[in-house]
């Protein structure tokens, strides 16, 4: 998530209580974080004017102990002084440079637990595993390589998996970031840190929406957990199966699952790229990689903390059109979802061997299923930034999601060989850059000059799939938007009229909401309604509360002449091509037409 909004969720959340007998978590405000300790147990082993980094998201707080905010994992603090909060332990006192994503209180000093505190941070750069994984924002798409070089350091690496993800939308707070990072934690059915974004599974929780069903049940409220008597959180599961946290300097930016279940396959991610408005809440993210479930499962399996992950925004080719090193489009992995170590980085993956050989009961289990991965490398044509409209860029595969002027693309990346070549990251204002400040990407990415390139293609017409059909999508869309009433089928004229807060899948008009409805009679004269769904056909258009008292003459007269004495009405509610249609067709008739 992005980091500005992710701590300033966490520092709101805090704020309610700094009374120490009332705070459950109160070094870090989490119970998954509080056990997240460093190597230091004693003040004795801290030393004045030293650096250390946090360990976790560690509370701030001034000299009564009230809390201040939030410092982001493997921040860099210099302890100032042993002496600390008289009313609590293990606090001495610490500067830090500020940073905007902080969110943190002024005040003349700051404490934090020397128990959260490192004397370095483990970053993993000289990790040595078997694969590697390349995100190119540019074109949303998420491979994962196999290592494969020589006796002299040349590489042509193997593709061996390759899946759509979601990036963050294109806005300055919310775009991906790029860099070469490593992974240093996974975490199993994560949330963030204030709640926002309960886990997809939690004992103690309630059971999330079914297979199949669309985004907008998973904002629903009756799928979040119950905090003090109250349900708590805007989007259950946001994060999916599980997370992979990155670093260093990763903005938490993470790359996660997100909502659905396996056999949803990658229908919510499609889903993101398919809507012109937004879904209820950001229908991509705010700067993590969120990928479908079985796929961030199957990183699970085969990527161990400290693999790379390389964000780049490049522009993509093929080495060897012909891809004779490809015998196999597609894999096969096959898993089960267990309820064990919900929330928690012990956790293990889900491959199915794993899960039968550890004699995992049958009862834990939550979903069985087969992931076909793709393992054919496809590459996507770059599109000019000038020539590419914003709806575009949100819906679909461009190769250019965040419409970087061309000028500034440096390079290409070979998508079947996992490589760059003459690539560095474009120097725009929407491309930040996060990671290891001198790597590029690992020496294994870098393109020698022995490799043949004779075979090698830079725009292809028939690679690009996002015209494919792909058959049904979950595909919902908010539509807010303005149209045209007319009130007896006498009558000549149209009003205008307006619709907020209705959701359309498809063909099907969600029945979860109450859409708001208005009918201008005249000006500044509004007749007001909610659309209530009655049953699993039906609708009622229900005349405020507002409008039944007024005391304006035309409103009162629209009242009775179209509802005679009663404050609702049946009405039939379609969905055609484009079109929104409301009808009442007992009594007067009222029709409503709005344009998706």
């Amino acid at each position: 998530m992005n980091k500005s909004l992710l701590v300033l969720a966490m520092t709101g959340a805090l704020a309610s209580g700094c009374g120490a007998k009332k705070e459950l978590y109160p070094n870090t405000g989490s119970e998954a974080y509080e056990k997240m300790v460093g190597a230091m147990t004693s003040v004795d082993e801290v030393i004045v004017d030293k650096n250390y980094f946090t360990t976790v998201a560690l509370s701030v707080r001034d000299a009564s102990g009230k809390r201040l905010g939030l410092l982001s994992r493997h921040d860099k603090v210099t302890v100032v002084s042993l002496a600390g909060i008289s009313s609590r332990e293990n606090y001495v006192q610490v500067t830090f440079r500020k940073r905007a994503y902080h969110r943190i209180n002024q005040s003349e000093k700051y404490y934090v637990s020397f128990k959260y505190l490192s004397e370095r941070i483990e970053d993993y750069k000289d990790f040595d595993g078997k694969y590697f994984v390349i995100q190119n924002l540019a074109t949303e798409r998420l491979r994962v390589y196999e290592k494969n070089c020589n006796e002299a350091n040349v590489c042509l690496n193997k593709m061996i998996m390759e899946t759509e993800m979601a990036v963050g939308e294109d806005t300055k707070e919310t775009r991906s970031i790029v860099g070469s990072f490593r992974i240093t934690d996974w975490w199993k059915f994560y949330q963030d840190h204030a709640g926002h974004y309960p886990s997809w599974y939690r004992d103690s929780y309630p059971a999330p929406p079914k297979p199949g069903s669309s985004f907008l049940k998973w904002f629903k409220n009756k799928y979040m957990p119950k905090i003090n008597g109250k349900r708590k959180g805007d989007m259950r599961g946001a994060f999916g199966w599980y997370t992979a946290w990155v670093g260093p300097n990763h903005l938490s930016q993470w790359t996660h699952g997100t909502v659905g279940w396996g056999q949803d396959k990658d229908k919510l991610i499609k889903a993101t790229k398919k809507t012109f408005t937004n879904l209820f809440a950001d229908p991509r993210s705010s700067g993590c990689s969120r990928l479908n479930n079985e796929a961030v499962a199957y990183l699970r399996e085969i990527l161990p903390v400290g693999t790379p992950i390389v964000k780049i925004y490049a522009k993509e080719a093929l080495l060897q059109k012909d891809r004779a090193n490809y015998t196999e489009k597609t894999n096969d992995w096959s898993y089960i979802l267990t309820t064990n170590n919900a929330y928690s980085t012990t956790n293990f993956s889900a491959g199915k061997d794993g899960i039968v050989e550890r004699e995992v009961p049958m009862s834990k289990w939550i979903e069985q299923g087969t992931f076909r991965m793709d393992s054919y490398p496809t590459m996507y044509n770059f599109t000019d930034g000038e020539d590419l409209s914003s709806r575009r860029a949100k819906t679909r595969t461009t190769g250019n999601i965040y419409r970087v002027d061309a000028k500034k693309m440096k390079g290409v990346f070979y998508v079947d060989a996992g490589l760059i070549e003459g690539y560095s990251h474009p120097k725009s204002e929407k491309i930040a850059k996060g990671g290891f400040r001198r790597e590029l990407a690992p020496a294994y990415m870098l393109m020698s000059d022995k490799l043949d390139k004779s075979q090698a293609v830079y725009t292809t017409s028939d690679d690009n799939d996002e015209d494919k059909d792909y058959g049904d999508t979950v595909t919902t869309t908010r539509v807010e938007t303005e149209g045209r009433a007319y009130l007896n089928k006498k009558e000549d004229r149209a009003y205008t009229s307006d619709i907020k807060n209705i959701f359309v899948t498809g063909k099907k008009v969600e029945r979860e909401t109450s859409p708001a409805v208005r009918i201008q009679l005249s000006s500044g004269v509004l007749a007001e309604f909610q659309l209530v769904a009655v049953d699993k056909k039906d609708w009622k258009l229900v005349v405020s509360n507002e409008t039944l008292e007024s005391d304006n003459s035309k409103l009162q007269s629209f009242v009775k002449r179209y509802f005679k004495k009663k404050t609702s009405a049946k009405v039939k509610v379609s969905v055609r091509g484009k079109t929104l249609r409301l009808k009442k067709t007992r009594g007067r008739n009222i029709e409503v037409i709005f344009q998706l």
